[in-house]
């Protein structure tokens, strides 16, 4: 139990180093075709859309996050990266070896980050957390969502650029549209 707590920290810690090193492998070891373009740039566009959608909303460590995207999972940031890693995978062509790589990945670095961040919003936010957590679903929608604003007179804040820009997601967006200029440009 000892090592799986260790590892969640270790994992959450250096999650982003994973991530980097995976698109650079990723960037000069994969190839694409015309047809694995189009369908695996749509998906990695739509997990982008949601990632900037989140962070637009997302004031950390301030207040508890529930409106857009959290109004449906707990983490969306990580439901953009999945949908972001699935795409890039479906673009390579052979799909299943970055498929598996990036399962690996995601398997073993953000999952345990999302239990980490878990216990942490849990200890800032307390009660309100817990009634969250048990109420909104932790990655994909469910089909019976419960909208945690539903008991609240507040309405959720609207979505904001100045706050996904505070929350840097514009470098995320500016990297994705570098790996798919990239992967374009190999197609020539």
């Amino acid at each position: 139990m000892r090592f799986i707590e260790r590892w969640r920290a270790w994992a959450s810690h250096h999650r982003v180093h994973a991530g980097i090193l995976f698109a650079l492998l990723y960037v000069a070891l994969s190839r694409t075709s015309s047809e694995r373009f189009v369908i695996g740039a749509a998906v990695v566009v739509v997990g982008e859309a949601i990632r900037v959608w989140a962070c637009g909303h997302l004031v950390r460590n301030i207040e508890l996050t529930r409106g857009g995207p959290y109004r449906y999972v707990r983490n969306p940031l990580y439901l953009g990266s999945l949908a972001i890693g699935l795409g890039l995978a479906l673009l390579a062509a052979r799909a299943p070896i970055w498929l598996g790589g990036f399962a690996v990945l995601y398997l073993g670095f953000y999952l345990p980050t999302m239990h980490v961040e878990e216990l942490r919003l849990q200890s800032l936010f307390g009660g309100e957390y817990k009634e969250y957590f048990e109420q909104v679903p932790r990655l994909l929608p469910g089909v019976r969502h419960i909208d945690p604003w539903q008991d609240t007179a507040a309405e959720p804040p609207p979505f904001s650029w100045q706050q996904a820009r505070q929350n840097r997601e514009l470098r995320t967006v500016a990297v994705m549209t570098a790996l798919l200029i990239v992967q374009a440009l190999k197609l020539l």
